[in-house]
């Protein structure tokens, strides 16, 4: 799905941004659902979960955006770790055949090029944000969850303090999103994700209740938009009978 490289660029990067980034630092996506799962998947599978080729940003909002911690991050990714803005992104071109950070202005074959991006999410888009940033964010409300609720977990990873939300939290933001998706590799990611959240992770697939987040509606849609086939190509990624995919991830939506 996502080739070794991509992976690991992403991991490298991560464990940098967490190095330069003021604690607590909120991670979401695909590197959330990382920390989650890999101790039970690597234990029962010997091989690492899926990485992600992303690395996505959980960010509070207030109206005192000068000082946000959100404001500081984009100085710190700017001025410190040179990634470039692109709308509400940050990004570096990477070396596919070196690894190494391509110069501005250099001509590199795009084939040769492999695009590393920090998304920053808000749970909330205040007044006057483009106006002082410059882009409109993504935004996600079920992050006020996280920062209101305080329905995360605290890991310690990087020597840093790192908040995920919990696997409820992130299993119905994969739902909200998964029937959206445009590119196939993405959606069968989030399938994936999907089945280890209800597998490797706490929580019960048969006794969980995600309707609070998520809304009976989006559950259909979600449960509707995934074909025979894309059970197919998640199972092969996760090690799993594509039928043990499809009960397991029907448990979750279908309540």
């Amino acid at each position: 799905m996502y080739k070794e490289f991509e992976t690991e660029i992403s991991y490298k990067y991560l464990k940098e941004v967490i190095h330069n980034l003021k604690e607590p630092i909120c991670i979401m996506g695909g590197w959330a659902v990382f920390f989650h799962v890999n101790h039970k998947f690597e234990k029962a599978q010997g091989r690492p979960y899926l990485g992600s080729r992303d690395i996505d940003l959980g960010f509070h909002m207030n109206n005192d955006l000068k000082d946000s911690t959100l404001a500081q991050t984009i100085i710190i990714l700017k001025d410190k770790l040179n990634f470039k803005p692109l709308s509400f992104r940050f990004m570096k071109e990477i070396h596919t055949e070196t690894g190494q950070e391509i110069k501005e202005g250099k001509a590199v074959p795009s084939y040769f090029i492999f695009p590393m991006y920090i998304d920053l999410i808000v749970d909330s888009i205040p007044k006057d944000f483009k106006k002082k940033f410059g882009f409109n964010p993504i935004d996600e409300p079920l992050l006020k969850h996280v920062f209101n609720s305080k329905e995360f977990n605290v890991i310690r990873e990087f020597n840093k303090k790192l908040l995920l939300p919990n696997p409820k939290l992130l299993l119905a933001m994969k739902i909200n999103s998964l029937p959206d998706r445009d590119k196939e590799h993405k959606k069968i990611k989030d399938i994936c994700d999907l089945f280890a959240l209800a597998w490797y992770s706490n929580i019960n697939p048969q006794t969980i209740d995600l309707s609070k987040y998520t809304g009976k509606n989006n559950l259909i849609k979600c449960f509707q938009s995934i074909a025979d086939k894309d059970y197919e190509r998640a199972a092969i990624q996760m090690g799993h009978a594509s039928e043990e995919v499809r009960r397991v991830i029907s448990l979750i939506l279908l309540q």
